[in-house]
């Protein structure tokens, strides 16, 4: 078998639901002329997902299943990275789709620019429910993420983080790929570590990637709160160098909810005063979201809809700021860990067929 251009990583952990779509849109980029492998790195999972994995590899040998058990992302990451063939890997998760030229955009970047060692595509949030396209709403609002361009940005710039980054193999082992003690923000780190090589990184919004968000604002509350603990872990570990100004917004919330809540004990009006303009943040916010409701991208193949629950937009962006800054918080003084892995619950019905194109 010929060398491939890329080898997808794909790390996965009980996503039954999502794995064969996701498998899918990866073979997909060889329509634009791309050569490449799928490996996927299962958890072990609980449900059936090995299986699925196992019948697609069946059929086509471009696909590899890999075990992982060690359940992390990163650790599975560095064991796709080892066993990858491809001159180029790229991360692609279980539960999110690829447009179909990603690769191929990311490729023409990374081969007429040296300099580069990664570029990275524009975050769309999906759902199949109307609190969670109101989490894909709040996730692509710069209030929401501050100035993070990999959920809103429109044209391609350098950047400090690659999302779902198509990247170097031979980089990516220079660095020694994935910090496997980080649960959560390993590819923040990663990229940072390129980035202390000399190495330079790229946003093409271009490149889309249709990520499964959580279907309701308690859970976004509780993925948020686990990213801000590993955000936390990986400045503990690099230093100042791995902070921005808005990774510093949300824990200041935090702190000042907190002292505003102390002083409503004596001075109630005051501290309602002091706190009505994140208040009326949240509302602008969430007037500019509703507006901007027609712009949800569906994920590909899925019918378009734009419902959305008015009640929970702003909840989506009080459980961004106060779940990422409880969670930092926590992570830095406190030195608490993020959980091994999210937990995604579905009532969806078990997928029934499997869609992965054979080989050609």
């Amino acid at each position: 078998m010929n060398r491939p251009q890329v080898s997808v990583l794909m790390p996965v952990l009980d996503e039954e639901r999502s794995v064969a779509g996701a498998i899918t849109t990866a073979l997909a980029q060889a329509e634009h002329g791309v050569d490449l492998e799928v490996l996927v790195m299962n958890g072990p999972s609980t449900d059936a997902t090995g299986e699925i994995v196992s019948e697609i590899a069946a059929r086509d040998p471009r696909v590899r299943l890999l075990d992982n058990p060690e359940r992390s992302i990163p650790t599975g990451l560095n064991i796709g990275l080892a066993a990858a063939r491809g001159e180029y890997v790229a991360r692609v998760d279980g539960h999110a789709s690829i447009s179909h030229d990603y690769a191929a955009r990311a490729l023409r970047h990374l081969e007429a620019d040296e300099g580069l060692a990664g570029v990275g595509g524009i975050r769309h949030g999906v759902a199949r429910t109307p609190q969670g396209r109101a989490v894909s709403l709040a996730l692509s609002s710069p209030f929401g993420v501050g100035n993070s361009i990999n959920h809103f940005g429109k044209e391609f710039r350098e950047t400090d983080h690659a999302s779902f980054g198509v990247y170097r193999a031979d980089a990516a082992r220079e660095v020694g790929g994935w910090d496997e003690s980080l649960l959560v923000n390993e590819d923040v780190d990663f990229d940072h570590r390129l980035l202390a090589r000399g190495y330079r990184i790229a946003f093409d919004p271009e490149m889309a990637v249709y990520w499964h968000v959580r279907e309701s604002v308690p859970d976004f509350f509780h993925q948020y709160r686990r990213y801000g603990r590993g955000k936390a872990a990986m400045v503990r570990k690099n230093g100042r160098e791995a902070i921005r100004a808005r990774h510093l917004a949300a824990p200041v919330a935090v702190v000042g909810t907190a002292g505003l809540a102390l002083l409503a004990i004596r001075h109630p009006r005051l501290a309602a005063a002091a706190y009505s303009p994140y208040l009326a943040g949240v509302g602008a916010a969430t007037v500019h979201a509703w507006r901007r409701r027609g712009d949800l991208q569906p994920e590909p193949g899925a019918p378009r809809d734009t419902s959305v629950s008015v009640p929970s937009l702003p909840g989506s962006f009080v459980a961004m700021h106060y779940g990422w800054g409880l969670g930092f918080l926590e992570g830095y003084l406190l030195g608490k860990e993020p959980a091994r892995s999210s937990q995604r619950t579905s009532s969806a019905p078990r997928p029934t067929a499997l869609t992965a194109p054979r080989a050609r």
